[in-house]
């Protein structure tokens, strides 16, 4: 009988208003780290990457051998939002992992009928990989504009624990001991006691790496390995809290996220947030309707040590989208838990971020003096982008915005921006080029079926 597997994955939402909530835009380190700052001595065994920073979506350069003994290498996203490792299925069936039979169905999410040979980060490598999703690639690389080889899920990192630098652009694979199974059973508990030892032991394992002020936050790992934390978000009218928020970590979302059907009735006053209206998120299942919000607050809360107060890791005025996609229940029947939303990079961005998957504990490092390195993101024309077959094409128009004003509309094409061919740029570009101070203008020529516009739009700030 066939498994059938959900991914919390490319709910890319929005980055760059740069909405092109796909357009996604290189990220400038969000701060620079001290010249002086001391190495750290790594344990042996450590793998350090460099990543790439698609406004959030971290890709790395690994490679996969097939059943015939032939290496591809290329672009995976590191996606906790995945439970295991994922290829896309034209690749999978090329490394004769997939029969012929399977490689014709058009699921968006299935497993490869045999394990990968082998796969392989740096110096670090493992053999026998399984189980392996299957996924339609396309939908990733329109977004990125990167020819993304899939994505590198939880299973395959289970004694590691990942630490993502966003401003130094690594990401570090650490190996662990792994925990007994007599003590994750203890752990599953998850009363004060066994979580105050979990943090205790991850920080005796990787404190060396950890700063006085980091935040330890107990996670569970949900269905096929999606990192579960418990959060919350400021009301804008009394009561000051929502409920708590179950949500899952996604390195693979451009933005927090929260689903409008789970959400409904936890959060009792969302609709007072500013919001920003009429933009799309992309999905392995499809495009979901969104909009932006700015929210006072979100906070996750951290593991108490004995005798103190219980901290939290906080981050005030954080835009989050909202989306309303059958992913939620998706993702609710493979967790068997209500899914409220995503952690993304909105929020992650602010920290520098350790998984230790062995212990369960994620450990958000507060960036010192964090500047936001994008303060004209939301000071923008309005348009949402992706490439099809080399053209740049309008999925999304911000409500009120100045395309929107100018009569531009969804599947318009983007022929030229400032003079410059946008098949000639990639999105990135496109996107930091709609951006800018409020009142500067940018010349941009549009194409409906035969009939091209030019239109001088002038950048005002929708959120």
């Amino acid at each position: 009988m066939r498994r059938r597997v959900g991914l919390a994955l490319l709910t890319i939402v929005g980055a760059s208003l740069a909405f092109a909530i796909i357009s996604l835009a290189a990220v400038t380190p969000p701060a620079a780290r001290s010249e002086s700052a001391p190495a750290i001595a790594w344990p042996a065994g450590t793998e350090i990457a460099r990543l790439e920073n698609l406004d959030g979506m971290v890709m790395l350069r690994m490679t996969v051998r097939g059943a015939g003994g032939r290496d591809t290498s290329g672009l995976f996203v590191l996606d906790t939002g995945a439970g295991f490792l994922a290829l896309d299925r034209e690749l999978a069936t090329g490394l004769g992992i997939v029969d012929t039979a399977v490689a014709g169905r058009a699921d968006a999410v299935d497993l490869a009928t045999s394990p990968l040979p082998r796969m392989s980060l740096g110096n670090w490598s493992l053999d026998q990989v399984q189980p392996v999703l299957t996924i339609d690639g396309s939908v990733i690389r329109r977004v990125t504009d990167r020819p993304v080889l899939g994505l590198l899920g939880q299973r395959p990192l289970e004694d590691r624990c990942v630490v993502l630098d966003y401003g130094e652009k690594t990401a570090t694979l650490v190996p662990m001991v792994r925990e007994s199974e007599d003590t994750q059973v203890a752990d599953e508990a998850a009363d004060d006691s066994s979580d105050a030892d979990a943090a205790a032991r991850s920080r005796a394992a990787i404190g060396f790496a950890l700063s006085p002020g980091a935040v330890a936050v107990r996670f569970a790992l949900a269905g096929d390995g999606k990192i579960l934390v418990r959060g919350r978000v400021a009301d804008p009218r009394p009561p000051r809290w929502s409920r708590a928020l179950n949500l899952l970590v996604d390195t693979g979302a451009t933005k927090t996220v929260l689903f409008d059907e789970a959400v409904s009735g936890v959060i009792a006053h969302a609709g007072a947030w500013p919001t920003l209206r009429g933009l799309s998120a992309p999905t392995l299942i499809g495009a979901a309707e969104a909009r932006l919000s700015m929210v006072p607050a979100l906070e996750i809360a951290g593991i108490a040590r004995r005798g103190r107060p219980r901290p939290a890791a906080r981050v005030a005025g954080i835009d989050v989208g909202l989306i309303r996609s059958d992913l939620s229940g998706v993702l609710s029947r493979v967790t068997r838990t209500t899914i409220h939303g995503l952690l993304g990079y909105s929020f992650l961005k602010h920290f520098r971020v350790a998984i230790d998957y062995p212990h369960r504990v994620l450990w958000l490092d507060p960036i010192p003096h964090y500047r936001d390195e994008r303060p004209y993101e939301y000071c923008h024309v309005g348009l949402e982008l992706e490439r099809r077959d080399g053209a740049a094409i309008v999925t999304g128009v911000a409500a009120g915005s100045p395309a929107a004003r100018a009569g531009i509309r969804r599947e318009d094409e983007l022929v030229a921006l400032d003079g410059a061919p946008s098949r000639t740029l990639d999105l990135m570009d496109l996107a930091r080029r709609m951006e800018g101070p409020p009142g500067s203008t940018v010349t941009i020529v549009m194409r409906r079926g035969a009939v091209e516009r030019t239109h001088r739009l002038v950048r005002r700030r929708l959120l």
